[in-house]
C-alpha cells in the first residue's frame, strides 16, 4: 500500500478547501456580474424611455402655453403688448417643438418592449405630426387674428390634440416604468437567491474545511502527543519509551528516529553506568590507599566519597550496602568557614604551618591533622564539590617541638657563659686588671663584636622559641597608633641621623585605639626600621603611618632602600632566610620572623611589598580595639590565631 507523506496529507486537506474557495468566488463573480447586468438592462433600456417621455411631455405642456399666450394676445387692445406677447409665443413655440423632437427620436430609438412600445411609438410619432401641423396653423391664423376660440377648446381642436398626444406619452412612460419595477423585481429575487446559495455554500465549504482540519489535526497531533509523553519519560530518567509509529509520513520517521534515540540512550546509560562503577571502585580503591584521611564533598556539603581513615577518624558510617551516608557532613569548627569557602568556589585552603593543625582523638589517641581543602570544578568551571586532605604531622609535630625545646634548651644555656664572656671581655676593655696593648686591644674589640653579636643571636633564637609555644605572656592594654609609631621612630632617631636619613611619621587625628601589648608591637616595630635603615643608603628617606581599615589600623613602614626582588618576597618571613647579594648587617634572618609572630599573636597580619632599587614596603593590620580586653588581662601566645604563622627571615 502506498504511503501518503504528511506533505501530501496537508496538500489534499488544502486542495478541497482552494476549489470550494475556487467555485463560491467564481459563482459570487457570476451572479454580481449578473445583477449588475440586470441593474443595467433597468438603466439602458427603461430609465431613459422614462426621460425622454418627461422631456416630451414637459415640452409640449411648453407648446400648449405657447397656443394660449396666442390666444390672449389675440384679445389684447394695446398693439404693442399684443406684439411682445406674440413673440414670446412664438419663440416658445419653436424651442418647445426642438426639446419635442429630440425626445421623440430618444424614443424611437430606443425601443425596447415589443410589440407594445412599437404600437404605442408609431402612435405617437403619427399623433406629434399631426399636432405639429395643426399647432403651426393654428399660429398663421393667430398672426392674422383669424383664430377663435372654438379652434383651440372645440371638438378636434388643438387642445384635443395636445390631449391626445400627451396621453399617449404617459401610455410609454407607465410602460417603461413597469418595466423597471419587473426588472428591479427581478434583480431583488436573483439577489435573493444568490445570497442563499451563496450561504449555503459558504456553511458547506465551513463544514468541510472543519472537517478535514479536524481530521489532519486529529492525525498530526497523536504521533505528536505520543512523542512527547515518551520525552517527557525520558526527562524524568526512563528511557523504556517507545513511540508507536501511526503512519508511514514524516510523523512516523520522527517516531522511529525517536525509537532509536531511546534505544542508544538506553545502550549509552548501560555503558556509561558500567564505566561509572569502575571509575568510582577506582578512585575509591584510589584514596584508600591513601594513609592520610580523605573526604569527598558534593556542593551541598554532603559525603561522597571517604577511604577508610577518614571512616574510623571521622566516624563517618557507611550503609549496609558499602556506600557512604548521604547525611551533610558537619566538618570540625577550625574547617568550616574554609569547607564552604572552597563550595562557593572563593578560594582553596592550603595550610603550611602547624599553627593551622587540627586536634582529633582523646584517651591518648590524640592526632595532629594538617587540613587542605581543594575546590573540584567541571570543565566549565561550575563547582561540583570539594576535596578535603587531612595529613597526619603528629610526628612531625613531634619533631618540631623537640626542635623548639632544643633550640630553647641550647640558648637558654649558651646565655648564661655568653653573658660571662662579654661580661669578661668589657672589664678587660676597660683596664681593669692593668693595662693592654694596641693588639690586645684590637682583640678584645673583635671578640666584644662577635660575643654582641652572638648574644643577640641568642636573645632572638629564645624569643622566637617562646613566641612559637606561646610561653611569653601579652599584656594587652588599648594603645594610640600614633603613640606606638613614635616611640619606635625615637628608639632609632640616632642611628637614623647618623646615616643622613629623614625619618618621617605620617598619622591623621582620630585614628581608633589598638589592642596590643606594647612592648612586643615596639620591639617588631623596632626590628622593622633597623631592617629598613641597614638596606637604605644616605640620603635616602624613611616613612611610618597608620590608617583605618574598618575593623582594623593599618601600619605601615616604607623605606627607599634597595629593595627585594619578587622571586624572593614569599619567603622573607621564613625562618633563617637571607636575600642573596645581601650581607648588610650580619643578620642571622631572624629579625623579621619575630615580627611575624609578634603580629600574628596580636591576631594581625603582616605583608611586605618590595621593588628593586625604589624601596620596601611593610604593612600591619591589627584589630582595632573594641573594649573586650579588660585593663589588665592577658592573653596568651595559642597555636590557633586565625592567620597563618608561617616563620619568616630578616632580609639582612
Amino acid at each position: 500500500m502506498m504511503s501518503i507523506t504528511l506533505r501530501q496529507r496537508i496538500l489534499l486537506t488544502l486542495l478541497p478547501l482552494l476549489i470550494l474557495l475556487g467555485v463560491l468566488g467564481s459563482a459570487g463573480v457570476l451572479l454580481l456580474r449578473q445583477l449588475g447586468g440586470s441593474i443595467d438592462v433597468i438603466l439602458r433600456e427603461n430609465y431613459h424611455s422614462v426621460i425622454a417621455m418627461q422631456d416630451m411631455k414637459e415640452g409640449l405642456e411648453r407648446i400648449d402655453s405657447s397656443c394660449q399666450f396666442m390666444l390672449v394676445a389675440q384679445g389684447l387692445q394695446d398693439h404693442a403688448e399684443r406684439d411682445a406677447l406674440t413673440r414670446h409665443a412664438l419663440k416658445q413655440f419653436d424651442a418647445s417643438w426642438e426639446a419635442c423632437h429630440r425626445a421623440l427620436s430618444t424614443e424611437q430609438a430606443n425601443v425596447t418592449i415589443h410589440p407594445m412600445e412599437d404600437a404605442l411609438v408609431d402612435r405617437l410619432t403619427e399623433v406629434t405630426r399631426n399636432y405639429r401641423e395643426q399647432s403651426e396653423k393654428f399660429y398663421q391664423r393667430a398672426k392674422a387674428s383669424d383664430v377663435q376660440h372654438q379652434d383651440y377648446y372645440g371638438h378636434g381642436g388643438l387642445y384635443d390634440t395636445f390631449l391626445k398626444i400627451k396621453q399617449n406619452a404617459d401610455d410609454i412612460l407607465q410602460l417603461n416604468q413597469q418595466e423597471m419595477k419587473r426588472a428591479s423585481q427581478y434583480a431583488s429575487r436573483s439577489a435573493t437567491t444568490s445570497l442563499i446559495w451563496l450561504s449555503a455554500g459558504s456553511a458547506v465549504a465551513v463544514f468541510l474545511a472543519g472537517l478535514f482540519a479536524w481530521h489532519t489535526i486529529r492525525s498530526t497531533l497523536r504521533p505528536i502527543q505520543a512523542i512527547t509523553q515518551a520525552a517527557l519519560g525520558i526527562s524524568a530518567g526512563d528511557l523504556h519509551q517507545v513511540v508507536p509509529v501511526f503512519s508511514r509520513d514524516e510523523l512516523g520517521q520522527l517516531a522511529e528516529a525517536f525509537n532509536v534515540m531511546a534505544h542508544h540512550l538506553r545502550n549509552y546509560r548501560e555503558s556509561q553506568s558500567t564505566s561509572l562503577q569502575r571509575v568510582q571502585r577506582t578512585s575509591q580503591a584510589t584514596i584508600d590507599s591513601f594513609p592520610d584521611a580523605v573526604v569527598v564533598v558534593d556542593s551541598e556539603g554532603r559525603i561522597e566519597m571517604a577511604n577508610p581513615a577518614a571512616r574510623r577518624l571521622l566516624g563517618v558510617v557507611q550503609r549496609e550496602n558499602d556506600q557512604l551516608a548521604s547525611a551533610t557532613w558537619q566538618p570540625p569548627e577550625q574547617l568550616r568557614g574554609h569547607l564552604n569557602d572552597a563550595l562557593l568556589g572563593q578560594r582553596d585552603y592550603l595550610p603550611e604551618g602547624f599553627d593551622r593543625i587540627i586536634l582529633l582523638g582523646k584517651d591518648g589517641g590524640e592526632r595532629a591533622l594538617l587540613p587542605r581543602i581543594l575546590t573540584i570544578r567541571d570543565p566549565n568551571g561550575h563547582v561540583l564539590g570539594a576535596a578535603v586532605l587531612l595529613q597526619d604531622v603528629t610526628r612531625l609535630r613531634l619533631l618540631d617541638q623537640m626542635k623548639g625545646d632544643l633550640v630553647a634548651t641550647a640558648s637558654h644555656e649558651l646565655k648564661t657563659p655568653l653573658t660571662s664572656v662579654r661580661l669578661a671581655v668589657h672589664l678587660l676593655l676597660e683596664e681593669s686588671t692593668g693595662p693592654l696593648t694596641s693588639k690586645q686591644t684590637e682583640l678584645l674589640l673583635d671578640a666584644r663584636e662577635n660575643s654582641e653579636r652572638l648574644l643577640a643571636m641568642v636573645n632572638n633564637l629564645l624569643d622566637l622559641a617562646r613566641l612559637e609555644q606561646g610561653w611569653r605572656q601579652l599584656d594587652v592594654h588599648p594603645a594610640s597608633p600614633g603613640s606606638l609609631l613614635s616611640d619606635a621612630a625615637d628608639s632609632v632617631q640616632v642611628r637614623a641621623h647618623d646615616k643622613n636619613i629623614d625619618l618621617a611619621i605620617d598619622v591623621p587625628d582620630g585614628l581608633p585605639p589598638v589592642a596590643v601589648d606594647r612592648e612586643r608591637i615596639g620591639h617588631a616595630l623596632r626590628n622593622l626600621l633597623d631592617n629598613a635603615l641597614t638596606y637604605t643608603d644616605a640620603g635616602g628617606r624613611i616613612t611610618l603611618s597608620a590608617e583605618t581599615g574598618g575593623d582594623t589600623v593599618n601600619f605601615s613602614v616604607t623605606d627607599t632602600g634597595t629593595g627585594i626582588a619578587p622571586e624572593y618576597v614569599p619567603r622573607i618571613f621564613e625562618k633563617f632566610f637571607r636575600v642573596p647579594g645581601q650581607s648588610r648587617g650580619g643578620g642571622t634572618g631572624l629579625g623579621l620572623a619575630i615580627v611575624h609572630e609578634i603580629v600574628v599573636g596580636h591576631g594581625g597580619t603582616i605583608s611586605c611589598e618590595s621593588q628593586p632599587g625604589v624601596g620596601t614596603t611593610f604593612r600591619i593590620r591589627l584589630p582595632v580595639d573594641r573594649s573586650e580586653v579588660r585593663n589588665g588581662e592577658v592573653a596568651v601566645l595559642q597555636n590557633s590565631f586565625p592567620e597563618s604563622r608561617n616563620a619568616g627571615a630578616r632580609r639582612e
